[in-house]
């Protein structure tokens, strides 16, 4: 089975709202990476395919660390040009109905970008019965993101992906060690 997790940087928390950036990576569920996709898009061609920046993520972006915010300024490409090339990555990871997206909420990332994908004449490239939602995923392991070290910038699609992962792989391995019967804190 093939993992991918996505993470979206939008300017709205509804689908419709403008992507700011798409970050994925290919990974194992004991942690192990692959291979990755990373882009920063186009704010203009987003409002051109009729998404919309909402009033309250743009004050809430305004308010965030230069360091993330700087990230999104680095070429930024059209939303189609984006959308197309995460098709192909994503086909080239492995069998589209066998391989797993995991997103930090499966109503966010997944739907934001669906929506996004469509209004630029694009599509998704996963089969809607393998979404994965990490939250669930820690609450099941009883896990608080909030208890691992972060080395990485926070609201960086790419960085925040990779973050995930490290937590999906700690949240797996507790929930193993429950199976067992192992006793963990």
């Amino acid at each position: 089975m093939h993992h991918v997790m996505l993470d979206l940087e939008t300017f709205g928390v509804h689908p419709g709202a403008v992507i700011r950036s798409i970050g994925a990576v290919e990974f194992e569920l004991d942690g192990l990476t692959g291979d990755s996709f990373y882009k920063n898009v186009d704010q203009r061609s987003c409002e051109i395919a009729g998404l919309k920046i909402e009033a309250d993520t743009k004050a809430w972006w305004a308010r965030q660390p230069r360091a993330p915010q700087d990230i999104l300024k680095k070429d930024p490409q059209p939303l189609r040009q984006v959308a197309d090339a995460f098709f192909t990555w994503f086909r080239g990871v492995g069998p589209a109905d066998r391989t797993r997206v995991w997103s930090h909420g499966a109503a966010f990332d997944p739907v934001l970008w669906q929506a996004a994908a469509e209004a630029a004449g694009s599509g998704v490239p996963w089969s809607h019965w393998n979404l994965r939602d990490t939250r669930t995923l820690y609450d099941l392991a009883v896990f608080d993101v909030r208890d691992m070290m972060r080395h990485s910038v926070a609201h960086s699609a790419i960085d925040d992906c990779r973050f995930q992962i490290l937590c999906v792989a700690t949240a797996n391995q507790r929930l193993e060690l429950r199976s067992t019967g192992d006793v963990f804190a």
